[in-house]
């Protein structure tokens, strides 16, 4: 299919889509990014099982769209080529972007597309990763996943000493439970920003609370997470934050990926409690080894 497609052509296929098709072209215009295996858990899976049915399924759905000139696939691919077609990581397409927006004429036009640094890549799909795992959280354990918001929906703007500030989650949610409302904004750290940069932005939630513009939007205000990528980095936040805002230190909390069902479902109190628990019976065991 030619790279220009007219808006007679795009009709026609926006006719011809499946429901399926245009959630994924959904997805894909809200997080820029998704690899064929987060696709195929999003909408393929059955009750989280991912069988040769389903992958095959996923891939004849894929190729259907890429040859339509809905989507493309990055050059670089996740795991190699041994990982095979879950490998590979999907954006949309101008014509996508294009078919998704026929019906409305005020939306901002798709920007020319580059390919990402690995960097900017790896930190998008984290922040995909994260939107997948609250999905999937939610429907194990029978909780609602109210609104979740990526960037740019997600930001917050405030007044600080007079000048306009943003600040800039990577994303926001609103979780729901039987009896309770939890609400997030999420950090994905990838270990390559300074604990001082880290700080800085720990600084700018608290300017941010202390603004009260959130509270009189929601009546509440957010546990900020910081979700990271291992144990020593975990250690690292938790001592610094610590340090250096002890007193608004209960906003945050920092997590490893595999610990955020037990924060969604215990409640970010109880989470930290367990966690400080855990670190001082850590710290008696090594000074009783010494």
């Amino acid at each position: 299919m030619a790279t220009r497609i007219s808006i007679r052509q795009l009709e026609e296929l926006q006719r011809g889509v499946t429901a399926i098709d245009l959630a994924i072209l959904r997805s894909l215009k809200t997080c820029r990014y998704l690899t064929g295996r987060q696709i195929v858990r999003l909408y393929f899976s059955d009750r989280g099982r991912i069988t040769t049915a389903t992958l095959s399924a996923s891939y004849r759905c894929l190729n259907r769209l890429r040859k339509y000139g809905l989507i493309r696939a990055l050059k670089r691919r996740i795991g190699g080529v041994r990982a095979g077609s879950g490998s590979y990581t999907w954006v949309l397409t101008s014509a996508g972007f294009r078919l998704l927006n026929l019906d409305n004429v005020n939306d901002s036009p798709r920007k020319q597309f580059r390919e990402p640094t690995p960097h900017f890549l790896e930190h998008t799909l984290l922040v995909s990763e994260t939107w997948l795992l609250l999905i999937e959280i939610c429907a194990r354990r029978k909780m609602n996943l109210v609104d979740v918001q990526f960037e740019p929906d997600c930001w917050r703007n405030y007044t600080k000493g007079g000048k306009h500030v943003v600040l800039k989650p990577d994303l926001f949610a609103l979780t729901k439970g039987d009896t309770y409302e939890d609400y997030w904004f999420f950090e994905i750290d990838c270990n390559t920003e300074t604990i001082a940069r880290v700080i800085d932005k720990c600084g700018r939630y608290i300017q941010y609370f202390h603004s009260g513009t959130e509270q009189k939007r929601s009546g509440v205000f957010p546990y900020v997470v910081w979700i990271v990528p291992n144990t020593k980095r975990k250690d690292s936040l938790n001592l610094h934050i610590g340090k250096h805002y002890p007193k608004a230190q209960d906003i945050f909390v920092t997590i490893l990926p595999d610990e955020l069902e037990a924060l969604m479902t215990s409640g970010a109190e109880k989470f930290k409690k367990n966690y400080e628990s855990r670190t001082m019976n850590n710290e008696n065991e090594r000074s009783s080894a010494k």
